[in-house]
């Protein structure tokens, strides 16, 4: 469970082999995922950048399939990422 409290620091992006970008979405630029890390990393417009921690392999390609049919990146995040995954800031 998630708990709430945001650390900003220095860490690696993910590479983006693997990244999808969300040209249509209102709330996100690019997300991409690590199975061997099993982090998701956010990238929100304004910058802002995210790694949830400990995003099973299922809800990566859950959320990419949701992506990549044209639905909703941030309502997925906003109901299936954001409540239950800690996250760590990048800066």
């Amino acid at each position: 469970m998630a708990t709430g409290k945001i650390q900003f620091m220095k860490a690696a992006r993910l590479s983006r082999k693997n990244a999808i970008y969300t040209p249509r979405s209102a709330t996100t630029v690019m997300v991409s995922y690590s199975p061997a890390q099993k982090i998701l990393e956010i990238e929100f417009k304004g910058g802002r950048v995210y790694h949830y921690l400990e995003v099973k392999p299922g809800l990566w390609k859950t959320y990419r399939s949701v992506i990549l049919a044209g639905g909703s990146s941030g309502k997925f995040v906003n109901t299936h990422i954001k409540p239950f995954y800690d996250n760590i800031g990048i800066e």
